[in-house]
């Protein structure tokens, strides 16, 4: 597709002497690398940077939930190292659900290999350009163009996807970096000895938060996310957390780092007159679970195609903006239910996880089958049917769809 640029942005460039490009993703994980598939399938020349060299570690817990479905390349299967259709959700060693649906609620994927993979499936894809090492320093506005000022030389521009994460620099020329919130997560990479464990949720180990066991071949990602935007020795936690449980003791932690987590629903801008942002840069995160990876691929194609519409027919971004708000939305129900859960973890445990209608209510958000808002509304029109029919004791078994 060839793009005629504004005599306004061309003039700049030739006077700067700075390439033109098409567009200009930042940030090559996920929601980056599910722009760039979407723009290069829409005849749209790429240049997509990213300040690593892959492959990179990524300290992330790595599940995905199968809402991911639509977004998600068949091409990338194959890294899937597990699929979970049966959860284990705990109090502590004392209280556990056992929960098993009739279909996958989520797939694990090791980030280092899943990332490497997506950045080569898109590299090989025509008028698809690719610069790892190159960092951003500042991003600008400028006529009817944008230039990106980098470790490696100026950029310029028809437009830009900010896909540059949790501290997002591409994100400071839309709105103001004051305001945003976030929770904390730290992730242990292990080897195992013996027998993997099952997928494991538990709201006893991390005070406002939770605890995972995430299995994949021959090796666990296992954590906490807290959502608070500092924590106190979360690594300590995470070792308390492993020694408590006898079927985690041939765990062995070999790498292990805090990271960030920004919380979705947002009320401010992600879009500007040339740049829209996807992923972490636009807060697209459930303050529930703390997954990222579902909403990144899915803003990551959102904003492709309103950078399409915006240089074909002129279509401003505002439309993404309005598109992305919508997602916000129902992020702020996740979050105000997130709020209640973490701050009485034990009572939202018993509420949410010792029911098996509320339990299946989640797992159809999970799914994408329904949304947060969805689900409240569904809870209270159920609300007398909550008390009946559920298993006694410490331990239940649910099944659900």
């Amino acid at each position: 597709m060839a793009l005629r640029l504004p005599r306004t942005l061309t003039a700049f460039l030739r006077h700067n002497a700075l390439v033109i490009h098409d567009v200009i993703v930042v940030g090559a994980g996920p929601a980056g690398c599910s722009a760039t598939l979407e723009l290069a399938r829409l005849g749209i020349g790429v240049l997509l940077i990213d300040r690593a060299r892959f492959p990179r570690w990524k300290p992330c817990a790595g599940g995905i939930t199968v809402k991911a479905t639509t977004a998600f390349p068949k091409q990338l299967h194959p890294f899937v190292e597990h699929t979970a259709s049966r959860v284990v959700l705990s109090d502590g060693p004392g209280r556990t659900t056992h929960l098993q649906a009739s279909r996958p609620v989520g797939w694990m994927v090791h980030r280092e290999d899943f990332d490497l993979a997506y950045l080569q499936l898109v590299r090989a894809l025509p008028g698809v350009e690719v610069r790892e090492g190159c960092r951003v320093d500042s991003v600008r506005e400028t006529g009817d163009g944008v230039v990106v000022e980098t470790s490696t030389g100026d950029l310029a521009a028809a437009a830009v996807i900010g896909a540059d994460g949790a501290g997002s620099v591409v994100s400071r020329a839309v709105r103001e970096p004051v305001g945003r919130r976030f929770a904390v997560a730290f992730e242990a990479e292990t080897t195992v000895d013996g027998t993997l464990p099952e997928v494991q949720f538990d709201f006893g180990a991390f005070p406002g938060g939770y605890g995972w066991v995430f299995p994949k071949q021959g090796r666990c990602s296992v954590g906490g996310y807290v959502l608070a935007p500092r924590a106190r020795d979360l690594r300590g936690q995470v070792d308390r957390f492993i020694a408590a449980w006898p079927h985690l003791a041939g765990l062995r932690p070999h790498r292990a780092r805090g990271h960030r987590v920004p919380l979705g629903g947002t009320w401010q801008p992600l879009a500007g007159r040339r740049i829209v942002l996807a992923g972490d840069a636009a807060d697209a995160v459930d303050p529930i679970t703390g997954e990222g990876i579902a909403l990144a691929l899915r803003t990551g194609t959102l904003a492709a195609g309103a950078v399409h519409r915006l240089l074909a027919h002129g279509e401003p971004l505002s439309t993404a903006d309005r598109t992305l708000a919508g997602i916000h939305r129902d992020l702020r129900r996740s979050r105000w239910l997130a709020q209640i859960l973490y701050r009485h973890p034990r009572r939202g445990f018993r509420l949410l996880f010792g029911n098996r209608l509320l339990c299946q209510l989640f797992v159809d958000v999970l799914r994408g089958d329904r949304t947060y808002r969805g689900l409240t509304g569904a809870a209270l029109l159920r609300l007398p049917l909550l008390p009946f029919g559920q298993g006694r004791g410490p331990h239940r078994s649910f099944r659900v769809d």
